[in-house]
Formats: C-alpha cells, sequence, structure tokens
C-alpha cells in the first residue's frame, strides 16, 4: 500500500510527480515517545486520534529546522513537530 499523508485536508502521497526542489518524504509518527505524540496530535489538533505504526505525515508540515542532512539523505530530527498545517 502507498504511503499518504494523513493530516487533515493534505492528499500528499508517495510517487505523486513534484519539482526536485520539493521533494516529498514521510515519517512515521513517534509511538515510543508519548510526549512527542502528544505534541504531534495536537499541532494536527487531532488530540483524541491514535495513529497505527502503518500511518505517516509528509514532509510539507515540517519546517525546514526539523531535519538534518546525512551524506545527502534528509532525517527528520529527533526533537521535530509539525507545526505547518
Amino acid at each position: 500500500m502507498p504511503k499518504s499523508c494523513r493530516a487533515r485536508h493534505c492528499s500528499n502521497a508517495a510517487g505523486q510527480g513534484r519539482p526536485s526542489a520539493r521533494r516529498l518524504s514521510f515519517y512515521k509518527f513517534p509511538l515510543q515517545d508519548a510526549s512527542r505524540l502528544r505534541q504531534w496530535l495536537a499541532h494536527m489538533r487531532q488530540e483524541h486520534w491514535v495513529p497505527t505504526r502503518h500511518q505517516h505525515l509528509c514532509s510539507d508540515h515540517f519546517e525546514p529546522s526539523c531535519f538534518q542532512y546525512r551524506w545527502g539523505v534528509r532525517y527528520l530530527r529527533p526533537d521535530a513537530v509539525p507545526t505547518i498545517f
């Protein structure tokens, strides 16, 4: 099953054509970090929803400062919280 973004009103999915300057990546919810998960859900305005391990948010919901680059690969910082909805 292809990855798609779980944010409300976001229709981003893996495999969609996009300009290379706006490449899209998907990140799993931090299910093992309860306090960070609460922050993610609060920013999404979904405090009473429980995501599964198969659901993701796309990179469009994170500020550029939430990413770090290693060997040309973009990673989400361990303390990143999505703020763009």
